[in-house]
């Protein structure tokens, strides 16, 4: 739950500090005193977009921290002390610091922890039950955990797909191209094939014809190196006593038995150049015919490779690939047929995983169908029923991002009434009663402690108002509410209730919010019962909801 709201430099909120407790928290005002601002704010903790415009006029940045108590299960899953702080700033270059516990983490680390504590149900929200595509991702906050394994597996196969698919048209695209090709290939692999091009070939012969050019001074540093090894000052016999000497002490300290062991390694190095080089003495020889092929040879390489703006190794390869080339263009039909035939596979391995991730989202439907019923039940439409259609799968069917489901939300909310999409006979008030159900049981079902709601009321009134307020009051005995309302029946049914209003301060408007006491409940109430002046009716019947 949220202990503390602390908001400074955000749009018409200079600097806010605010107590929460558990329970359920009304917050009323005028229109544009600044309710939803203050939820913005609240947002910006939530992981929402950040937006340099909501930065005070006249300040550098904005800044949000909130203090809140996460239950045991919350504090296990995110692996976080029970009671934490996060914060938020934004500057004017649209750039946000994050921080938890005044560490900085990220803004996907922010929204794993918020998404675990709370849900934020903003003015605009309800507008999604116009949208049936939102529909499938509604039956998924059932659980969506499970859901989101199924779908993991469910996009790494169809990634695999989308690719192969992408393959397969280029394929398709490549055949008449390759086709109109296949003379200019034949021509190429021709003249290629006639150099019989190696890998490495061309660097091998430079590495000759530098050794060749270079004989005389090759011929006499080895001259020298072996009277080096075979004159009279230089005997390794020497350095091999020197070794045997060291190895009879070297069971007495270790530094003895480092030397012993650089000696003997020095000797028989010593002694393998020494043959190294008698052996490369004797087997120098100067070939002028060689040296004249190896010319030749890399003087025909450098001018294909110039002529192909390519080198040696690079032709190699340039050949292979022509090969496979032209070999595509004379039998494209087959190639086409096995790349059709793995598209196929990868399409039939992601649509079964599609199918399995649809048919657990069926059994999550009717879980959805029973609670949201009832729901609505104790919402005033009392002979409402709500059913959700799957459109059937059908083979080579599109994969979607989502899965394989396309539903609709039929809804009857008249006795005898037929079933028909909630999108074209729910009013205001009773998508507002929807909406307001169905965020409630995501709430329940996700063992969140946090509900909070921005003018989930708007299109109800009277006992309908009431009947609202007391699922509101139910709910919060086990998690905490904040709704911004305009309705007396809501605020009067709060545990606490705040008053939010703007006042001219140093000639600027500033947001502020006070938490009132049961007069001043008496008369908020009484002002959202009048039109223009509360009267004393109006007071009586505040006094009478308050009671």
């Amino acid at each position: 739950m949220l202990n503390y709201l602390e908001v400074k430099n955000f749009a018409l909120i200079d600097d806010l500090n605010i107590e929460f407790k558990h329970g359920l928290t009304s917050l009323t005002g005028e229109t544009g005193s600044g309710k939803s601002i203050l939820l913005e704010s609240l947002q910006l903790l939530f992981g929402k977009r950040s937006d340099a415009e909501y930065i005070r006029t006249g300040t550098t940045k904005a800044t949000v921290l909130g203090r809140f108590s996460l239950t045991p299960n919350q504090a296990r899953d995110l692996d976080l002390p029970n009671d934490i702080t996060l914060s938020r700033e934004i500057d004017q270059s649209g750039r946000h610091l994050v921080k938890l516990n005044d560490e900085t983490i990220t803004l996907a680390r922010l929204r794993q922890i918020t998404n675990k504590i709370g849900l934020i149900h903003g003015q605009n929200d309800t507008y999604q039950l116009l949208d049936k595509s939102t529909y499938v991702s509604f039956i998924d906050l059932l659980n969506q955990v499970e859901i989101n394994k199924l779908l993991q597996h469910y996009l790494l196969k169809r990634s695999t797909y989308l690719d192969a698919l992408k393959a397969f048209e280029n394929l398709k695209n490549k055949k008449q191209e390759t086709q109109e090709r296949a003379e200019f290939l034949k021509f190429q692999i021709n003249e290629l094939k006639s150099y019989n091009l190696v890998l490495g070939e061309k660097q091998e012969l430079e590495e000759k014809v530098q050794r060749l050019k270079n004989f005389d001074s090759i011929q006499q540093a080895l001259k020298l190196s072996y009277d080096t090894f075979n004159g009279q000052f230089f005997q390794t016999d020497l350095l091999y006593d020197a070794y045997k000497q060291m190895s009879k002490i070297s069971v007495y300290d270790n530094e003895f038995k480092e030397i012993s062991k650089l000696l003997e390694e020095s000797y028989y190095n010593l002694e393998e150049a020494k043959k190294s080089v008698e052996s490369s003495l004797d087997s120098l020889d100067f070939d002028s015919d060689a040296y004249n092929n190896y010319q030749e040879r890399l003087y025909e390489l450098s001018k294909i490779e110039t002529k192909y703006a390519k080198s040696n190794d690079d032709l190699v390869k340039y050949l292979e690939e022509m090969t496979d080339e032209l070999l595509m263009s004379q039998d494209f039909d087959g190639y086409l047929k096995i790349a059709k035939s793995k598209l196929d596979t990868h399409y039939d391995e992601a649509y079964k995983l599609g199918e399995k991730l649809s048919s657990y989202r069926k059994k999550l439907a009717l879980k959805l169908e029973k609670e949201l019923t009832q729901s609505l039940h104790e919402l005033d439409l009392e002979k409402a029923v709500f059913k959700i259609e799957f459109e059937a799968l059908k083979p080579q069917m599109v994969l979607g991002e989502d899965g394989l489901d396309s539903v609709e939300f039929m809804i009857s909310l008249n006795e005898g009434e037929p079933l028909k999409a909630l999108a074209k006979v729910a009013s205001g008030g009773e998508k507002a009663r929807f909406m307001f159900a169905l965020k409630s049981l995501y709430a329940i079902n996700s063992d969140l402690s946090l509900l909070v709601f921005d003018e989930i009321d708007i299109g109800i009134s009277g006992k309908t108002a009431t009947k609202m307020a007391n699922v509101m009051k139910r709910h919060a005995k086990t998690m905490q509410i904040l709704v911004i309302t305009h309705l007396p029946q809501v605020a009067a049914k709060a545990d606490y209730h705040y008053a939010i209003y703007k006042e001219l301060v140093d000639k600027r408007m500033q947001t502020q919010i006070n938490i009132l006491n049961f007069e001043e409940r008496t008369l908020a109430i009484a002002s959202m019962l009048s039109d223009d002046e509360i009267t004393p009716f109006a007071i009586e019947q505040a006094k009478k909801l308050l009671s």
